[in-house]
């Protein structure tokens, strides 16, 4: 990632964009890198729904995720919601890549 200044060294409003957007792009950067594991887990899965969708995990994720932005004063709810986005997408996934292997 290129240098990133404080928010207090910018000096215009476009140079805080410029920042967020780098922050933004290494959000994505950090989930597709997260997705290569998601992709490479479905060959420790069983074919079949349960082994894909596991329940207490999905929730661990989701309520530890809540957590970790709550210890950074960042909105527990908001956080819990974006990862359970991101954890639904990924079972889909794993579907779609176990139906794509038979």
């Amino acid at each position: 990632m290129d240098y990133l200044k404080k928010p207090e060294e910018c000096k215009s409003k476009e140079e805080i964009r410029n920042q967020i957007d780098q922050l933004d792009r290494e959000i994505i950067l950090l989930f597709a890198k997260r997705f290569e594991y998601v992709k490479e887990i479905v060959k420790y899965k069983e074919n079949n729904p349960d082994a894909i969708i596991d329940l207490n995990r999905k929730n661990k994720v989701i309520d530890q995720r809540g957590d970790w932005a709550e210890e950074l004063s960042l909105d527990k709810k908001t956080y819990e919601n974006v990862f359970r986005i991101v954890v639904e997408h990924n079972i889909l996934k794993e579907f779609e890549i176990i139906k794509k292997e038979k």
